[in-house]
């Protein structure tokens, strides 16, 4: 449908219309030979049938862009306009019944358009009738809206024509090549003047009636039956009963050079004479159509993981200027003239900082002599009558996860076997990638030699245990978890200082009982600094679980594994019964603590 910004082009057009049916004069259309399309067109629109004589042209049976309009069928179910109706008339009246058998009854009618290679728009136009009783006189009406009846409409309609409307008539006295001509449909809101009116005395109306010359239309009626593969079962068609005609639009003056036009919906009605003034007999309902000499540019937008308004800029005259869109937004660019336009994307400070990148623009041209670049945020567009560019732009920002990890135990024995475990959290559910977990000795320090530097693979956002850490020394060592990432999100690292593990040396005790009641302590396997203390505790007979204060208790201090051993010199067992030792180290940073158990080692103190 024609927008309503494109009507004061239609005012500029009527200009160049009448001053180039000045130039036409009244000329008939001249008779052309079979195999003489017009310039530009491949349509074999002088031919009077629907298939391709010549390999490589077109016709009904092969045109782009087809559009049919079929009556009601004959009978009393057929329709027709009444009460007078003329050409001019804006309030009709179509009424029900049986139309007569004869020339005025119309069957079906076929429109389509083209862009011919010299960039020139043809329209292309066909009908059909019931009965060939000599002449035929009909006109198609080109709307740039709907003109607000249906098929099955009855009763009294107003029309709906806008300035600039189009009237293609269609003269043939019987034999010969048919006459064409054009008429513009006229306002006084268009700045149009009654003088201008075909055939009236009264705004709106038809305007002064355009004779089409060769040089821009051809046209025939067929002289023998013709096949009509568009319908089912492909008919023949009788002698006379099928009619055709190709006008070049852009050379007509229908779309003069620097103003758009487009045209939405076609029907076609026939006059009892070739009169203009005669009253309209039956008619075929509106159909959609396409006609336009300017093109379209749509812009989508696709956003992935979250969604942002993003800004554009038009050069090309595009109207608006700038716009912005978000996800699933369109922006539609209809009469776009012929020429140089571009759209650009830009994204903000703020959307860069937040992580959006434009991953993508994809576009599409289609239209002879359209086209369209991609560089960057920018669409370059060369726009050709017709033409049609449609462009996505998509852009993309990672999801920010985090990852948290757990040892399976925060403090362990040289030799114990120690795994790493990670979450990985705001991460999409599909999150792939890796994580790397990381051992470096020391505390809160993750940096030097990487003691695990264990992969493991996500899927689906959940993070195997890595493998198993053995230390082979005392110490504490820091842990680290990294995520690489993938394509929907970014990077994480775990923070060092909240993975420690303690490592220490698991020593064993000895006893051994010197002079009573001294007692001997031996350390092994603590490791060269170790530091620390033994304590040796003497509990008395009644003390049998070593438990209670000791009657004799005694602390060294511990250098390294060795035997250490008590220093009494005064204390005296002068109880009967069963004396029992019990020590214990207390470890140190890098040593678990180690003990002997109550009772392995104890002595007896008998009355003799």
């Amino acid at each position: 449908m024609i927008q309503k910004k494109l009507r004061p082009a239609i005012r500029r057009r009527r200009t160049l219309v009448l001053a180039y049916a000045a130039s036409l004069g009244v000329a008939m259309l001249i008779a052309p030979t079979a195999s003489a399309n017009l310039t530009g067109s491949t349509f074999e629109g002088n031919d009077g049938n629907l298939v391709v004589n010549t390999a490589g042209n077109t016709d009904w049976a092969n045109v782009a862009g087809l559009n049919t309009g079929v009556d009601l069928p004959h009978g009393t179910t057929d329709n027709s306009f009444g009460q007078g109706t003329k050409e001019d008339s804006s309030a009709v009246t179509i009424v029900t019944g049986s139309i007569p058998p004869n020339k005025n009854d119309l069957t079906r009618f076929y429109e389509a358009s083209s862009l011919g290679a010299n960039g020139h728009n043809y329209l292309d136009l066909a009908w059909e009738r019931l009965v060939n009783i000599g002449n035929a006189n009909l006109d198609f009406e080109i709307n740039q809206s709907t003109p607000g009846f249906t098929r099955t409409t009855t009763g009294a309609v107003t029309l709906d024509r806008t300035a600039g409307d189009l009237l293609v008539s269609y003269d043939f006295s019987g034999s010969g090549t048919p006459t064409l001509g054009l008429n513009f449909w006229l306002t006084a809101a268009a700045g149009n003047t009654v003088s201008q009116c075909f055939s009236t005395n009264a705004l709106p109306c038809w305007g002064r009636h355009v004779s089409l010359s060769g040089t821009v239309s051809e046209g025939a009626v067929n002289t023998t039956g013709v096949v009509d593969p568009l319908q089912t079962g492909s008919p023949t068609v009788g002698v006379g009963l099928f009619g055709e005609a190709a006008i070049d639009l852009t050379a007509a003056g229908v779309f003069p050079a620097g103003t758009c036009e487009a045209f939405g919906s076609a029907f076609v009605k026939s006059r009892s004479s070739s009169s203009f003034t005669a009253e309209l007999k039956d008619f075929i309902a509106p159909i959609a159509v396409n006609i336009s000499n300017c093109g379209t540019i749509k812009i989508h937008k696709v956003t992935e993981n979250g969604d942002s308004t993003f800004n554009y800029s038009t050069t090309g005259g595009l109207s608006p200027s700038t716009f912005t869109l978000s996800n699933g937004g369109l922006r539609t660019y209809t009469g776009v003239q012929a020429g140089s336009s571009s759209v650009t994307e830009t994204l903000t400070a703020a959307q860069v900082t937040a992580g959006w990148t434009l991953k993508s623009l994809n576009c599409t041209a289609t239209g002879t002599g359209t086209s369209v670049g991609e560089s960057g945020g920018t669409a370059s567009i060369t726009m050709s009558p017709d033409g049609l560019v449609d462009c996505t732009y998509t852009n993309h920002i990672n999801f920010h996860p985090t990852i948290a990890t757990q040892l399976s135990a925060s403090t362990a024995k040289i030799g114990d076997s120690i795994t790493d475990s990670a979450t990985l959290t705001g991460a999409t559910s599909t999150a792939g990638g890796t994580v790397t977990y990381h051992a470096y000795a020391g505390s809160n320090t993750c940096t030097g030699t990487d003691l695990l530097n264990s992969t493991k693979t996500v899927t689906n956002g959940v993070v195997p245990d890595s493998g198993a850490f053995v230390a082979s020394a005392a110490g504490t060592f820091s842990f680290q978890a990294v995520y690489s990432g993938d394509a929907n999100n970014d990077p994480a690292t775990s923070v060092c200082s909240t993975e420690q593990l303690v490592v220490k040396a698991a020593p064993t005790a000895t006893t051994a009982q010197n002079l009573i009641p001294n007692d001997s302590f031996t350390l092994s396997g603590a490791t060269s600094t170790a530091g620390g203390t033994i304590t040796m505790n003497l509990y008395a007979p009644s003390a049998t679980t070593c438990s209670g204060t000791p009657a004799l208790t005694q602390t060294v201090d511990v250098s390294g594994s060795g035997t250490y051993s008590t220093t009494n010199t005064t204390f005296i067992a002068s109880t009967e019964g069963t004396w029992r030792w019990q020590s214990s180290y207390t470890g140190d940073t890098n040593n678990l603590p180690a003990s002997s158990s109550c009772g392995t080692e104890r002595f007896t103190i008998a009355n003799s």
